[in-house]
């Protein structure tokens, strides 16, 4: 009677140790699960992070890249096009970088953001915060009066009176948190946020990424930040058309110093000694000579730097007492002389003020409006006459023509303009393998010392 109950207690304990090991089997199972998957996760993070590292160190070589080809220029300050480097897609190892750009001729029509521009950024193509008036900030796209007023006031060194409608320390005291007005240049473009009436729409506008490109969430209305309008054209934002970086060189590329155009006594003493066929082009301003005489020739030889001619025969040499060129623009209008002979000297020439040139060969519509002289009215026939005739080299003798050879036109814009470039942004997108670690950096590089610098 007991050999049953035996094989009972026998065959329950067999249960139990099965359910035992059962359990085990599956905890064990488990854990291995688990560092299996959490191996995988650290191989993929591991993969991730090389794949960063390539990205950066992507960057760095992009940095080098542009540095050589802005070194290397067969145009000296002027805008290099893709035609002359690569500008996307370009391998480094198992990384790919690429140079966000922008098209300035297309920044504001119907073409912009339909496609990505690679390139670089010319910073003179731009309106330099730290020399801009509020009245040209004014012309910039959605200001109103008001926030030119306070963007002035920002970066202004009267630290007590405000300008009318802007803002001084008393007014952002006043904030939740309060802060102080700087009173002092601009370092950067960012600074423009902490500027009273600011917001980030105004500032980036419909390019919440700063990629250049219509995105579909930049085009959608309502539904996705940023807010749009939904028109299919890319707002690009108050950011766009901003700098605080331009400056020009008081070097030319030869390494020969610039004369101002105000020095009219040094710029007639180099004219006479390396030009001297256009001494008589000096007359307008005092310096140079119209010489007539009988049986001589006119425009003759110059010598001195008041001009006093001699000429084959008998005459008398005539000067001309007037003011000094306020600009090269001006100089070239008043002077006279012939743009193929003013393109000679021009790279020696330089405005009194060298800080905060616009570069009208690169300039959107919107930069040129800011320009006294050119304004809202004249900025889109300046554009349309530059895109027709797209100047072959860094010169502005084009502006005369496209200004209609006004000599009063040409003292108000010539202080404000210029025909070249030396700053330049790279803005450096790049990924490692497999299209991970994802990068991107801002460089502006300086080529004013004629050494490209790295100064942001």
């Amino acid at each position: 009677m007991r050999a049953p109950f035996s094989h009972r207690q026998k065959t329950g304990q067999r249960g139990s140790i099965l359910i035992i090991v059962l359990w085990v089997s599956f905890g064990l199972v488990s854990m291995a699960l688990y560092f299996a998957h959490a191996m995988s996760l650290e191989m993929k993070a591991a993969d991730n992070e090389a794949a960063s590292v390539e990205a950066d160190q992507a960057i760095e070589g992009a940095a080098i890249y542009v540095s050589n080809v802005l070194a290397t220029l067969q145009t000296p300050n002027m805008l290099p096009t893709p035609d002359h480097f690569r500008a996307d897609n370009v391998k480094i190892g198992n990384a790919t970088f690429w140079l966000i750009g922008r098209d300035t001729n297309d920044l504001e029509t119907s073409a912009q953001g339909d496609h990505p521009i690679w390139g670089l950024v010319d910073e003179a193509s731009k309106v330099n915060l730290n020399t801009a008036t509020a009245a040209m900030l004014q012309n910039l796209p959605q200001m109103t009066a008001n926030t030119a007023a306070a963007m002035f006031d920002w970066g202004s060194t009267n630290s007590t009176t405000p300008s009318t409608g802007g803002a001084k320390s008393e007014t952002y005291s006043a904030l939740e948190p309060p802060y102080l007005c700087k009173n002092a240049r601009y370092e950067t473009v960012e600074e423009l946020r902490l500027v009273f009436g600011m917001n980030m729409d105004f500032l980036f506008g419909e390019d919440a990424n700063l990629n250049g490109l219509l995105d579909p969430n930049e085009n959608d209305g309502m539904v996705l930040p940023p807010y749009d309008n939904q028109d299919g054209i890319l707002d690009p934002g108050l950011l766009e058309y901003v700098t605080t970086f331009t400056r020009e060189s008081t070097i030319a590329s030869n390494g020969m110093p610039r004369i101002a155009v105000n020095n009219v006594a040094a710029l007639t003493a180099f004219i006479q000694s390396n030009y001297p066929s256009l001494s008589p082009y000096m007359a307008a301003f005092g310096g140079g000579a119209a010489a007539t005489g009988r049986g001589g020739t006119t425009g003759g030889r110059t010598t001195g730097p008041l001009g006093r001619g001699t000429t084959g025969g008998r005459g008398a040499a005539t000067t001309t007492s007037a003011a000094a060129p306020t600009s090269v623009l001006q100089f070239y209008v008043v002077s006279g002389m012939p743009e193929t002979d003013f393109q000679q000297i021009e790279p020696f020439l330089m405005n009194p003020t060298i800080t905060g040139l616009i570069n009208v060969n690169t300039a959107t519509a919107t930069a040129l409006s800011c320009i006294p002289g050119i304004g809202l009215t004249m900025a889109p026939q300046i554009l349309s006459y530059r895109q027709s005739n797209p100047p072959l080299t860094p010169s502005i003798s084009w502006l005369k023509t496209a200004l209609g050879s006004d000599p009063v036109v040409a003292a108000q814009v010539g202080p404000y303009v210029t025909p070249y470039s030396y700053q330049f942004t790279a803005d450096v997108a790049a990924v490692g393998h497999h299209g991970r670690g994802y990068r991107r950096v801002k460089f502006v590089f300086d080529c004013s010392s004629g050494t490209p610098l790295i100064i942001y």
